[in-house]
């Protein structure tokens, strides 16, 4: 059952990461030119990361009583090293790379007027801080989720089982509201924690068990909240969330939405456990992917082939697909060919 357990995770898991890569093909310019480029990439928006913050909280209520042994500063430093680490030395790895590029006048000219031109080093740290790095905004995920397991390990060492539950509870009901009416304006930091913490809080409330044995009605309930969230983005006019009353409520019907299709994906891949193998297989290795697929494999590329040499819309997010799978696994054999993988490993990053 260990096995089978984690194989259908890590499945959801790698479906996770590639609606990510696949949301990152898209450049603005392809959106404001297709309406099938600004339709995917609003989908996809709606619930990829939700999707692993809910697995991320998973994997956490299924560790949490082994993790319940270690002392508090222990176990944030476990933490630390396997989530702020690798976005430390990622976030400055990313910045050497940007500014030597800058010593090259063709790359220069190529970078100009761009997210990625220039900028001084304490810029960089501060919207790193903030949780907005321009040259990498990925790496926020794992900042936000080292706050979400610390502070909810926190809860659960301090707070009786069940009164850690109903904390939960109350948290995840009243998140929507209290992001809706205050946070619209806050850096992403503060911001990114309050709009998607009650989908890691809901991933340690889901019972193992009853999930598996509920999976075909959840898949069921995956597809009908995939369809309204359709339906929401063909037919629903943004204006309508301009009317305060009627956004704080379309905060809840959004959420629910995203739930329904974060479950459902999850009980898809455990009706399908059998068949997952490979992608199982890949959503054990997501880190790897997750960081080195940006900015070089979607962002840059995809800037490099649609506006600066016009391939089709079609060919550039193929292209980005492919070379944001490939290069990060080619990156690991060489950092291997090179014995450098003791290196990576000590500064946090994947080989």
């Amino acid at each position: 059952m260990k096995d089978r357990r984690f194989h259908y995770v890590d499945a959801a898991r790698g479906i996770a990461v590639l609606l990510v890569i696949y949301g990152h093909t898209f450049r603005e310019s392809m959106r404001a030119a297709y309406a099938w480029c600004d339709f995917s990439y609003v989908l996809v928006y709606r619930f990829h990361v939700s999707l692993l913050f809910l697995l991320s909280g998973l994997g956490y209520a299924l560790t949490l009583e082994k993790n319940k042994t270690l002392t508090e500063w222990r176990y944030l430093g476990k933490k630390a090293k396997a989530l702020l680490l690798p976005w430390f030395s990622y976030s400055v790895l990313i910045y050497v790379m940007f500014v030597a590029a800058q010593l090259f006048a063709p790359c220069r000219a190529l970078l100009e007027n761009t997210a990625y031109q220039k900028i001084p080093p304490a810029k960089y740290l501060a919207a790193m801080l903030k949780n907005e790095n321009p040259y990498s905004f990925h790496l926020w995920y794992l900042q936000t989720l080292f706050l979400f397991t610390a502070v909810t390990f926190l809860k659960d060492k301090f707070l009786s089982e069940k009164y850690a539950r109903r904390a939960a509870i109350l948290l995840i009901l009243s998140l929507p509201a209290f992001y809706t009416l205050f946070c619209r304006d806050w850096v992403w930091v503060f911001k990114g924690f309050f709009q998607k913490y009650l989908f890691f809080l809901l991933g340690t409330l889901l019972v193992r068990e009853k999930v598996e044995k509920k999976a075909g009605i959840l898949a069921a309930v995956g597809a009908c909240s995939f369809a309204a969230l359709v339906l929401e983005i063909c037919f629903l006019p943004v204006e309508i969330y301009d009317n305060p009353y009627i956004d704080l409520g379309m905060s809840y019907v959004d959420n629910a939405i995203t739930v329904g299709i974060c479950l459902g994906i999850l009980a898809v891949c455990i009706l399908w456990n059998r068949y997952l193998g490979r992608l199982a297989q890949f959503g054990r290795n997501t880190m790897r992917y997750y960081l080195y697929h940006q900015p070089f494999c979607c962002a840059l590329l995809g800037m490099l082939l649609y506006e600066k040499l016009h391939f089709s819309a079609v060919a550039t997010v193929a292209a980005c697909m492919v070379s944001a799978i490939a290069l990060p696994w080619l990156f690991g054999k060489l950092i291997r060919l090179c014995r450098l993988d003791d290196i990576f490993k000590k500064i946090g990053l994947p080989a």
